[in-house]
């Protein structure tokens, strides 16, 4: 397994961006090094899996391929403000109000979610408006049909395949914002009320498909005229993992901790409607009787133009991976970040360093310190709190040196430059993540009433034994953790597998 860095492009302002041909040169560089450290000829390989970090998007040239914008990183902000906005108007509470009366006639789950939807800046749809509201001449040339927005995995896929395939699959397509996991359709509503255009998205298919032949890259076709390599599997990097982890049954659930939080549990072949923070989601999906609801656009949708891509090839196999799997998911967007900033800001330099500091804690009891020096730690994003500085009581809050800003919160009561406190802002930081799963879980059995009985827990955050304990102890369930860090790679392995028909049935 290798591992290639991108380097994000972070502005004061929120942004949070990727060079969108940096991604494509680190996806080829990294397919060079692993055949090359696995002693691998091309010719041996059966068929490509990808698993991406989901919503983070991009606009490119549909004749072209050049990237008309970076990649907004589902960790860009700038869309806060706009998310408030939409919230708040007259248009989208009518919505909502109507879900709510639309529910309480029928209990439909799908009006339930419509009722308890709103615009997070983690959502791709939310970005993708902002982001053709600050750049107007991309709307018109939306709307000409002369532009594909799409996320990593069908940038990537589509510059494998030569922009022959412009497709995504269901578990990357459920999280964006705009698509309605019950009815398996690019949601009407919620795109009428953004302005985006339909004929902009791409088509959506099951997790296990023929995506296409790799054409571009070190595997392409132009780089070796004997090759024919087929992609057959496209999954979200949380769904992947969930995956791997064999959570295959309902009431089983999975805790990814890595950049963010993401907690999944399994609901089986039937969405639910959750709310407060938590969202049905497609874990994947592989069964051919899906595919003609899956790949359709809205009834009413623009169709292709003669000089669109071709279509995902069709095909007559039939799979089985659970056919077609929901999950319910919560996150929460730091994790990674904390230790990376607990890093930048020299309070430790290596993990095991970090690890022993935690357990040095408990010997020294900082836990009781804490609470006899009424040291508190608030969890807020910078940007939340700008927006709430003036409905503060006696005013804007003002920071002093026993009080700092972290990457998602502050604390008060201490002053990390001294030494003697370094050991106890590791661990708040540290310990917060245990909290937050806690909180996650109790709300998710509190709205699914499904209770699992162990939590599979992943991500490289999750090398941490100290903080797996402190999880454990704080849910009151066992927490288990299994070999494997990169579980989203297996993931994409297993879908990839069962698109090509070489594991039938992965359990």
């Amino acid at each position: 397994m290798k591992l290639s860095l991108v380097p994000r492009l972070e502005g004061s302002d929120g942004a949070c961006e990727l060079d969108p041909e940096a991604v494509w040169e680190s996806f080829c560089k990294l397919l060079d090094e692993v055949l090359q450290d696995a002693e691998i000829n091309p010719d041996r390989i059966n068929c490509i899996g990808i698993s991406v970090q989901r919503n983070s998007l991009l606009l490119w040239d549909k004749k072209t391929s050049n990237p008309r914008t970076r990649v907004i990183t589902w960790l860009d902000t700038r869309s806060l403000d706009l998310a408030k906005k939409l919230n708040q108007s007259f248009i989208f509470r009518s919505m909502k109000t109507a879900g709510h009366m639309l529910y309480w006639m029928t209990h439909q789950s799908k009006f339930k979610a419509l009722a308890s939807y709103h615009f997070k800046t983690v959502l791709a749809c939310i970005r993708l408006k902002y982001l053709l509201n600050e750049k107007p001449k991309l709307i018109d040339e939306c709307r000409k049909g002369l532009l594909c927005y799409g996320c990593l995995e069908t940038w990537l896929l589509w510059r494998l395949t030569g922009g022959k395939t412009f497709a995504t699959d269901v578990s990357c397509a459920s999280v964006t914002g705009m698509y309605d996991s019950f009815s398996r359709k690019w949601s009407r509503p919620i795109l009428a009320s953004l302005g985006i255009p339909a004929n902009i998205l791409p088509g959506v298919y099951p997790s296990s498909y023929y995506y296409g032949t790799v054409q571009n890259g070190p595997l392409g076709y132009s780089s070796n005229p004997s090759l024919s390599i087929p992609i057959t599997g496209i999954i979200g990097d949380a769904q992947a993992a969930t995956l791997t982890e064999n959570c295959l049954s309902p009431c089983q659930a999975k805790l990814t901790l890595g950049t963010g939080i993401f907690l999944n549990l399994l609901s089986g072949s039937k969405a639910l409607a959750v709310m407060n923070g938590f969202y049905p989601v497609i874990g994947w999906a592989s069964g051919h009787p899906y595919f003609d609801c899956i790949s359709t656009f809205y009834m009413g949708s623009t169709s292709s133009s003669s000089e669109s891509p071709s279509s995902v090839p069709s095909t007559s196999r039939s799979f089985h991976l659970g056919d077609l799997t929901y999950l319910v998911e919560g996150f929460y967007p730091h994790a990674g970040t904390l230790i990376d900033w607990l890093q930048s800001e020299n309070i430790f330099c290596t993990y095991s360093e970090l690890e022993e500091m935690l357990y040095s804690g408990d010997r020294l009891g900082l836990d009781e310190k804490a609470t006899r020096e009424n040291i508190f730690y608030i969890p807020l994003l910078r940007n939340t709190l700008k927006h709430h500085q003036n409905t503060l009581i006696g005013g804007p809050l003002k920071l002093n040196k026993n009080s700092f800003y972290g990457p998602d919160g502050f604390v008060i009561g201490l002053d990390y430059s001294k030494s003697a406190d370094k050991l106890l802002v590791a661990r708040i930081f540290i310990e917060s993540i245990a909290f937050c799963t806690k909180f996650m879980l109790e709300n998710c059995r509190k709205q699914t009433r499904i209770s699992p009985s162990i939590l599979y827990v992943n991500g490289n955050v999750a090398r941490s034994n100290w903080l797996l304990q402190r999880i454990s102890n704080v849910i009151g369930i066992p927490v288990e953790r299994r070999g494997l860090e990169e579980c989203s790679c297996m993931g994409a392995a297993i879908v990839a597998g069962v698109g090509a028909e070489s594991h039938l049935n992965h359990q």
